[in-house]
């Protein structure tokens, strides 16, 4: 009678389909601080006043972007038109300005939050980590101090200059960049009050 012998047993994937296994590397959400939520009161009215400033933020950041569009369009078509559209090219231009202070506090407390090269979170951890986050708010808090005076400097002292090509007032052209700086103060005395001085007395879970 012939005899079969029984197939080996099955240990698991070979070292060859590991490597080629789908997940097996470092997947975007495993990175600190990918799956951070958004920086917020814990409760209360200012919770949803926060909410909302985000949403009016998204908002105008996305109507400025689609503006800039626009106005990039025209500038193209106006080549193959008679005429000129001077102020469509200062007008984008000061659109790009615009977006980037509005929308720079909402990506300080929102993810995916500013383009960051992530090395002290592999490094260290704990309340050495809080420390390091604590002292980047402070920075932030600081510059952004120093900037909103030189913005309120500006915005009270050009108040009967325009802008050549579009006449646009100058205190208008910089009141907006100085909102977004005080924006950006605020999110950063939010991030140290919620975040950092909680995670130093080791409250916080934000801090791995």
């Amino acid at each position: 009678m012939a005899q079969h012998d029984d197939p080996p047993a099955n240990d698991g994937p070979s070292a060859e389909d590991q490597v080629d296994e789908p997940g097996s590397y470092m997947e975007i959400g495993d990175l600190p601080g990918a799956g951070d939520g958004p920086l917020l009161p814990s409760r209360g009215p200012m919770r949803t006043i926060f909410r909302g400033l985000g949403a009016i933020e998204q908002v105008l950041g996305s109507l400025l972007l689609v503006l800039i569009l626009i106005l990039v369009l025209v500038q193209v078509a106006i080549r193959y038109l008679p005429g000129s559209a001077a102020w469509s090219g200062e007008l984008a231009r000061l659109s790009m300005v615009w977006a980037t202070f509005l929308v720079a506090g909402y990506l300080i407390a929102h993810p995916p939050h500013h383009i960051s090269i992530q090395v002290v979170d592999f490094v260290v951890k704990g309340r050495k980590l809080a420390v390091v986050k604590l002292f980047v708010n402070v920075v932030i808090l600081a510059t952004s101090l120093f900037m909103v005076y030189g913005s309120y400097t500006l915005v009270t002292t050009g108040v009967d200059q325009v802008t050549p090509a579009g006449g646009i007032s100058l205190r208008f052209v910089n009141s907006i960049p100085l909102i977004g700086l005080i924006l950006i103060a605020i999110r950063a005395v939010l991030g140290i009050v919620i975040r950092d001085i909680p995670a130093l007395r080791g409250r916080s879970r934000d801090i791995a």
